[in-house]
């Protein structure tokens, strides 16, 4: 969830909002609600290596653990700071995570060796270019017939849902969510090799409509 690339912004734009994050997405995001229906798609999937791409404060990661909690799962994020309070939280868990520091544009993973790759919330964060070699990365490390499972903003519902996206794009910039609110993004995942792609659902919250996509990566 939080921006990887090679220049990133703190996922609340100011390190010193990072500690609020979690209460940020309970009472705003229909947290519970985006994340079941994001992972619906791949529940009876049996995955040895799972990595969520850009994991902020590892909720996601935990949620993983527990659907599989035969395989290895992996969280990577650009920062360190967020990655603390995963490792904290993920502590108190007891739970086998690996966190990881890295970027979403050089996955620091082999080829064709992870079988599940998550990603909520992060593309909105990143240029276009980014998003696309972020997309590319995600699709190389997936194993043929490998599942992605993303969450982000994305066209809005509706005109009250577009003037609430606004308020998201004067916090987060113009130029890094066009392509979101353009309902671009499926075309980007088309566009770098994904295949079989269904939109799972879509969350209206007080910042936009969000929408989930599963996509496979051809056999």
């Amino acid at each position: 969830m939080r921006p990887v690339a090679s220049t990133f912004k703190p996922a609340l734009r100011w390190n010193g909002l990072t500690q609020f994050y979690d209460l940020v997405m309970a009472l705003t995001m229909q947290e519970n609600r985006f994340r079941t229906l994001m992972l619906d798609p791949i529940r009876a999937l049996t995955p040895r290596y799972v990595l969520d791409v850009g994991c902020g404060t590892g909720t996601q990661a935990l949620l993983l653990h527990r659907l599989f909690p035969n395989a290895n799962i992996f969280g990577l994020d650009g920062d360190e700071a967020v990655l603390e309070l995963a490792r904290q939280k993920h502590a108190v868990a007891g739970w086998p995570v690996t966190l990881e520091q890295g970027l979403s544009t050089a996955l620091p993973y082999p080829d064709q060796t992870i079988d599940i790759v998550t990603c909520s919330l992060l593309l909105h964060h990143l240029s276009d270019a980014d998003k696309k070699r972020s997309i590319r990365e995600m699709f190389r490390v997936l194993t043929p017939g490998g599942s992605l499972a993303l969450a982000d903003w994305g066209k809005p519902t509706n005109g009250t849902m577009r003037v609430l996206f606004y308020g998201l794009q004067l916090f987060d910039g113009f130029d890094s969510t066009r392509a979101n609110v353009q309902g671009l993004i499926p075309n980007m995942l088309y566009d770098n090799g994904f295949q079989q792609l269904d939109e799972t659902g879509r969350v209206d919250t007080l910042f936009g409509t969000l929408r989930l996509y599963h996509a496979l990566k051809p056999v």
